[in-house]
């Protein structure tokens, strides 16, 4: 018969312990997080839709918000499986996030084949409002009375780009991907204003030399 020694050598060995694992349960990618962020408007497009089947007309305003330095403050908060995890702002700094479009309806003229909808204006009112952009109030003639208005301005892609706002995120519409798989984007819902923001404007872009 073998001799003990002989039979189990020092590199041969199994082990029944289980070996500590050191999973966090962290994602390797810091998703978008629910909350306000300090930002600047840009991707901004433009493009004429129909509404409530033909109904109306409206210009949509789609834009992004790209994080901004001054963001670094702020703290946030996630959930990851069953998780609640926290994320620093300068975890954000530079990143873009969607925007809802805003629509701006457009008035109907005599011989239009569509209608006007000036309710449908207030997200409108209220994003330039955001952006420091006054509304006058005039007097107009509505069903035979004089009603006192906020007359809309006109914004421009080149107006809005690069002006300073508090993106307001949460989930938009779930959606179903190429893979099949339901997602829940993170999308900026409205924008607030930032008190104390500074325009962005492309010539402030650092010139390489």
């Amino acid at each position: 018969m073998a001799d003990i020694d002989t039979v189990f050598k020092d590199d041969d060995f199994f082990t029944e312990i289980d070996k500590p694992t050191t999973s966090t349960n962290k994602p390797q990618w810091t998703p978008i997080a629910d909350g306000e962020y300090y930002g600047h408007i840009t991707d901004v497009t433009t493009r004429e839709v129909d509404t409530h089947k033909g109904k109306h007309k409206a210009i949509v305003f789609n834009y992004s918000i790209e994080v901004a330095d001054e963001n670094a403050g702020q703290t946030y908060t996630y959930k990851w499986g069953r998780d609640e995890l926290t994320a620093k702002g300068t975890e954000y700094i530079g990143k873009k996030i969607r925007a809802c479009g805003v629509f701006r309806y457009i008035v109907a003229k005599d011989g239009d084949g569509f209608e006007s909808n000036p309710d449908g204006n207030k997200s409108y009112g209220y994003f330039c409002q955001a952006l420091g952009i006054e509304l006058p109030t005039v007097e107009k003639e509505i069903d035979g009375q004089k009603v006192k208005v906020k007359s809309l301005p006109t914004i421009t892609v080149e107006g809005i780009t690069g002006m300073p706002v508090i993106g307001v995120v949460g989930k938009g519409r779930a959606y179903t991907n190429k893979n099949g798989k339901e997602v829940t984007p993170s999308e900026v819902k409205f924008v607030k204003t930032w008190s104390g923001g500074v325009k962005k404007d492309d010539a402030d872009a650092e010139i390489p030399f």
